[in-house]
């Protein structure tokens, strides 16, 4: 059975990067100062770092943000800086550093695989074979199984948890870097020929420049002599192209393995290397997420806990996933890792041992590590990309319980439950206090909306009507605007009910609330009043554009009574705001200009309105010789 790969030994785990070797470290950071970094520099410094490409790479391919049919170019050091962008680029610099002696053999392989990706690009130019970044890359990495070895080796005699080959298939790097690796004995290599040939001439141009691996026993003088007078030139000019790269940064190619001076450690050499504090208390995570409390969408606040996960717990990644018991599988809602690289992954089914860790988090209410098997590629953490993980409970008396999933797969600092449940539990309570706290109020807003609206119509109801109109009619008086009200009835209801039944006559009333709601303006308000009654305030509205939407709107309801089999029509009576005019006087001229319209016919509407030099309107008899929709009603005085 095999072992998780946190309890058997990541063979990265002791040397994330070469650079992170302090001596060569320290002349790293001499050399960038306190300039800002960009990402030219970035590409130009992992050029010489194969095991920080090795895990910016893994970090590019995996399937969270990964989707192969989006990426169609070949793989390169920039191109993999420009997917993981700058934040998380740095991070895979800005590792711990490594302060250790008898390290001759791992820089004379570190020369070695910077020499043969130089010459694999030189020699992709020169034939066109393949993109020359791309044999760049592929150079660099192609000694990884040595790499592995070394590493172990430099381990006192520890043994890794399973072969290189084991460590390349569960790292699930493309393809292509997979064929080109020096084979382990024994294990006959995946020949790609374009590529492999390539590569494998540009490592005898890099031994015949001096640069040979650790393991390699060659006379130098006969590789010389069997070499041509072109040869001998190319690996010459091989040979200062590398100590130019070196000395770009500070480096050359006699570094010594072990400076006591250098070797010394003090607060600087433990700091970041771009000077970015990784580390906040409680109060600032607290602050952070509780900075969100007013968000009215789930989104913002879990954004928020994601990013100060991010900010200020010292991880590489938060992603945030829902839990569906039902089905079992996880949702990814959003991830926070300071670039811009979108989720590419919905849904992810869950391992046994990961369902089980979360069961446990939910019941213990507290954060859980989660550890990935050698060679598994299902379930979250293969997903993810990552070796281990935090899993973090969030609400969990929800029906859908979900967690954040927290990471250090960049920077390679091991996620230790005693010095990080402290930072990941403040966090999930908090996250969850603030969640909760949004469920609250929109119960709440829900609340205040059922007693302010009809169920039936989604039309503000009588009171929300009445409190509308007193507060236009006040603010009317002050402003000295017009202001105008429709009372509307539908005709004959209690017959359609009694025809068509209660159902239908329910249906009659939506259909003429959906007509006021397309006819009426974002600031005119409607209501129902009471039974078949609608209220329509027509704030900034003057008698002659209320009779314009009278029209409209009687005429919009018999053509929509016929659309749907119904014989719906409405009697409108229509009034304007006058001096000294209160809620109940406004309501009983438009009830009584109804009523002229209920009289003159139905289907249509009537005015009380005072004309424009303050006179009354026509009489009653002027009124019943007025066309059906015009009509005036008598005047009430």
């Amino acid at each position: 059975m095999p072992l998780p790969i946190t309890a058997a030994y990541n063979p990265l785990a002791s040397i994330p990067s070469v650079l992170a070797i302090r001596d060569l470290r320290r002349r790293l950071r001499r050399r960038l100062g306190k300039r800002n970094v960009s990402d030219d520099d970035l590409v130009e410094i992992l050029r010489l770092d194969p095991l920080a490409v090795l895990r910016g790479l893994r970090c590019a391919a995996a399937p969270i943000c990964h989707d192969p049919r989006d990426f169609a170019g070949p793989w390169t050091i920039r191109t993999m800086v420009q997917v993981l962008g700058t934040a998380l680029s740095r991070r895979l610099i800005d590792t711990p550093t490594v302060g250790m002696a008898g390290t001759t053999p791992m820089r004379r392989l570190w020369l070695h695989s910077i020499a043969t990706a130089c010459a694999a690009r030189e020699l992709a130019r020169q034939s066109g074979l393949m993109d020359p970044e791309a044999a760049y890359l592929l150079g660099l990495l192609h000694d990884l199984p040595v790499w592995l070895r070394l590493i172990g080796q430099h381990r006192h005699g520890e043994s890794i948890a399973g072969t290189a080959a084991d460590w390349l298939h569960h790292w699930r790097l493309p393809p292509i870097f997979a064929s080109v690796h020096t084979a382990e004995p024994g294990v006959p290599p995946n020949p790609a020929p374009t590529a492999a040939t390539l590569i494998q001439a540009a490592e005898l141009l890099a031994e015949l420049a001096d640069f040979h691996r650790p393991d390699q026993r060659i006379d130098p003088l006969a590789a010389v002599a069997a070499a041509d007078k072109e040869a001998l030139v190319a690996a010459q000019r091989l040979r200062h192209e590398v100590e130019g790269l070196l000395c770009g940064l500070a480096l050359n190619l006699d570094l010594p393995d072990f400076d006591e001076e250098l070797q010394r450690s003090d607060e600087d050499e433990e700091s970041s290397m771009f000077g970015v504090r990784r580390h906040g208390n409680l109060d600032e995570v607290v602050s952070n997420v509780l900075a969100c409390a007013r968000s009215d969408s789930y989104r913002g606040i879990i954004t928020a806990l994601c990013a100060a996960s991010v900010r200020y717990g010292s991880y590489d990644r938060a992603v945030y996933v829902k839990w569906h018991l039902s089905g079992g599988n996880l949702t990814v809602r959003t991830k926070a890792d300071s670039s811009a690289r979108r989720v590419a992954v919905a849904k992810i089914q869950p391992t046994a041992a990961e369902v089980q860790c979360m069961r446990t988090a939910l019941e213990d209410e507290r954060p859980v590590r989660l550890e990935a098997i050698m060679g598994q590629h299902e379930g979250l953490l293969a997903t993810l990309g990552v070796d281990e993980a935090l899993l973090v409970p969030l609400n969990r008396e929800f029906s859908t319980p979900s967690f954040l999933v927290l990471d250090r797969s960049l920077s390679l600092q091991p996620i230790q439950l005693i010095h990080d449940t402290a930072t990941a539990s403040t966090l999930g309570l908090t996250g969850s206090l603030v969640t909760e706290n949004l469920l609250l109020r929109r119960r709440r807003q829900r609340a205040q909306q059922f007693a302010l609206t009809d169920s039936l119509t989604r039309l503000f109801n009588r009171r929300m009507g009445v409190q509308t109109l007193d507060q236009e009619i006040a603010r009317a008086q002050r402003s000295g605007q017009p202001l105008s009200v429709l009372m509307c009835d539908l005709d004959h209801f209690k017959r359609l009910n009694d025809s068509f039944g209660h159902l239908q006559g329910d249906q009659a009333l939506r259909a003429t609330a959906d007509v006021l709601r397309s006819t009426l303006r974002r600031t005119d308000v409607a209501c129902r009043f009471g039974g078949e009654e609608f209220l329509v305030v027509l704030p900034d509205t003057d008698p002659a554009d209320a009779t314009v939407l009278a029209t409209r709107l009687f005429t919009a309801v018999d053509e929509r009574g016929q659309a749907i089999g119904l014989p719906i029509t409405i009697s409108i009576g229509l009034t304007a705001l006058r001096p000294k005019d209160t809620v109940e006087t406004l309501l009983q001229r438009a009830d009584l200009a109804l009523y002229a319209s209920k009289g003159f016919g139905r289907n249509r509407f009537s005015a009380d309105t005072e004309e424009a030099d303050g006179s009354l309107p026509p009489t009653g008899q002027e009124c019943a010789n007025s066309a059906p929709g015009t009509t005036l009603r008598p005047d009430s005085q």
